[in-house]
């Protein structure tokens, strides 16, 4: 959308579609901080978790650099607790970036999340930018009566004359209808209306209100769920939390064991888990001693990008289908889904055990077809998985011509991206950006570290560690249906590789992620070599930020490592 549409701001319909296709939790909070807080890209990407604070009545204010000043610009407490949940589950310093890209970076992840929010190429939603989604931001604080100063001061507007095209002149009706007799004495009336109108917009509110405080120190699943079922209880309905396979895991003011029942049967019945990024009622006779009849299941997935943990319920009346019901359990799923996913990383991270399964792919996959069209053997040196879920790999090749193999990477939809870091005769190494729906972007993606993969003769063999309580017969199922090509070929109990002295415990426990990330890819890119494989900048373009900031995370993940090495030694 250009300017010239801005006196048409996208509906919050369409807003919703959008928060609906981003693919992960950073995404979903770039759309918000754009959306429901009015920020520029330039000031999305100077945020720091620092910037947030909370005032003594409990509001939530980001400090916002404008013309050498600071705007205070308010923050909704759903946003504010997912800024909070995001900077912890992604290990971000109070004073680092919460965003550490460019703003044109964060100019083409909305763009990107447009388009595939959009619904054919004449659908307006594959046109949205960051200009129009602070334009919506405007227009529905305008429509709902926020001061038009107010809203001038949040989203950082110079003059009022700024928020012009996102307001309709009004009509001769609307102007007598505000000022007549009549309206005065309808305004002493209107109470009643107005509740009816608020709970469709209240529910997303509270809900992600109550979620956040419930979910923001939850450091294991069990955990995760109990909260995120006593949550949803108090401002939605009793609630219950199934895995994936539809087995209840917690729940919250469903105590009959009949109740319990239903719920399971209903589950059972439907396949709820189909539901894609929507919400679901079946109305069902939950008529046991501690429900009235004729109750209604809305359900929703808890989904953290494409993987799904399981389902949510919320048992409520039938009277309660709104659309901000609606919202608020498509919210809370996402929200629980990503909670989820951030405890089981964090088990892998402490776990001294886990289950190695072997998995071998010979259709679908670029490894495997490479190896047989170029009679060729590609090993995995390292990888390193990115923030979009993508993969960055480093793949040595040996006995084959570099200028074939770089060609048919280029050339395959498995691979955004190719570069080859050295050739040395019988072996070259290369770095591969492996898209997120190649195989083995779902098997890191669903919780798998990646231990070896190797590939020849037209097959390629992924040997990923898991941790233990993985329920692997479930895992294997989807893996194997999702990928036709890929099959299941060993399990065996592995241990977690011994980290016997401080430089170890160093690396694993005090790094944060993108300190770990950034010195790992650094290592296997040949950073530290002489002559270099890899140049900081070639590095941090692959990596998809700045110069400086790969280098600030490489000085503090080597001071880190060289303190250990030294004070141990010494």
């Amino acid at each position: 959308m250009d300017d010239s549409s801005a006196g048409d701001p996208i509906t919050t319909a369409e807003y919703e579609r959008l928060v609906d296709a981003a693919d992960s939790y950073r995404t979903e909070l770039l759309v918000a901080l754009c959306g429901r807080v009015g920020l520029r890209p330039g000031e999305i990407a100077r945020l720091r978790p620092s910037d947030l604070t909370r005032t003594a009545t409990d509001h939530d204010f980001l400090a916002v650099p404008a013309d050498g000043d600071t705007r205070d610009a308010y923050v909704p407490p759903a946003v504010a607790a997912d800024v909070r949940k995001y900077a912890s589950a992604a290990d971000i310093a109070d004073d680092d970036p919460l965003f550490d890209v460019t703003p044109r970076r964060l100019q083409m992840l909305v763009a990107e999340i447009a388009e595939r929010a959009a619904d054919g190429d004449d659908d307006r939603v594959a046109d949205v930018s960051t200009r129009d989604l602070r334009a919506h931001f405007a227009a529905r604080l305008l429509e709902e009566g926020v001061d038009p100063r107010v809203v001038c001061e949040a989203g950082g507007w110079s003059s009022l004359a700024s928020l012009d095209p996102y307001v309709d002149p009004p009509t001769r009706a609307a102007v007598a209808d505000a000022l007549s007799d009549e309206a005065t004495a309808r305004d002493d009336a209107s109470s009643p209306g107005l509740e009816r109108d608020r709970p469709d917009r209240s529910a997303f509110t509270e809900t992600g209100t109550a979620l956040g405080a419930a979910l923001e120190d939850a450091a294991t699943r069990p955990v995760v769920e109990e909260r995120a079922c006593e949550a949803l209880a108090t401002t939605c309905g009793p609630a219950v939390i199934c895995d994936e396979r539809g087995d209840i895991r917690a729940s919250a003011g469903v105590d009959e064991p009949d109740a319990r029942t239903a719920i399971a049967d209903v589950l059972n019945e439907t396949a709820l888990l189909d539901v894609e990024g929507g919400v679901r009622f079946v109305e069902r006779d939950l008529s046991a001693d501690a429900w009235r009849a004729d109750r209604t299941l809305a359900s929703s997935a808890i989904r953290a990008g494409d993987r799904v943990h399981g389902l949510l319920c919320v048992v409520v009346g039938p009277s309660a289908q709104s659309g901000g019901l609606r919202r608020a359990l498509v919210d809370a799923g996402r929200r629980v889904g990503w909670a989820v996913a951030a405890t089981e990383r964090k088990e892998r991270l402490l776990s001294d055990t886990g289950v190695e399964l072997v998995f071998e792919v010979d259709v679908g996959s670029f490894f495997a077809s490479a190896s047989r069209a170029l009679d060729c053997r590609l090993e995995l040196d390292g990888l390193v998985p990115m923030a979009d879920q993508s993969l960055l790999c480093f793949v040595a090749a040996r006995e084959v011509s570099v200028d074939a193999l770089l060609d048919r990477a280029a050339a395959s939809d498995e691979i955004a991206d190719v570069r080859l870091i050295r050739d040395a005769g019988e072996r070259a190494q290369l770095e591969l950006v492996v898209r997120p729906d190649a195989p083995v972007a779902e098997i890191v993606r669903r919780g798998g570290a990646v231990e070896s993969m190797t590939a020849t003769d037209g097959v390629a063999r992924v040997a990923a560690v898991f941790p233990t309580q993985t329920d692997v017969r479930a895992l294997v199922e989807d893996v194997t249906a999702a990928y036709p090509g890929v099959s299941f070929r060993a399990k065996r109990e592995a241990a977690r590789r011994e980290s016997p002295d401080d430089v170890h415990r160093t690396v694993e426990h005090e790094l944060t992620d993108k300190q770990r990330v950034t010195l790992r890819a650094a290592y296997f890119a040949g950073y530290f070599e002489w002559p270099r494989g890899s140049t900081a900048e070639e590095l941090a373009d692959s990596m998809d930020v700045s110069a400086p900031t790969l280098h600030n995370h490489l000085r503090k993940a080597q001071q880190k490592v060289f303190t250990a090495l030294f004070d141990s030694s010494s």
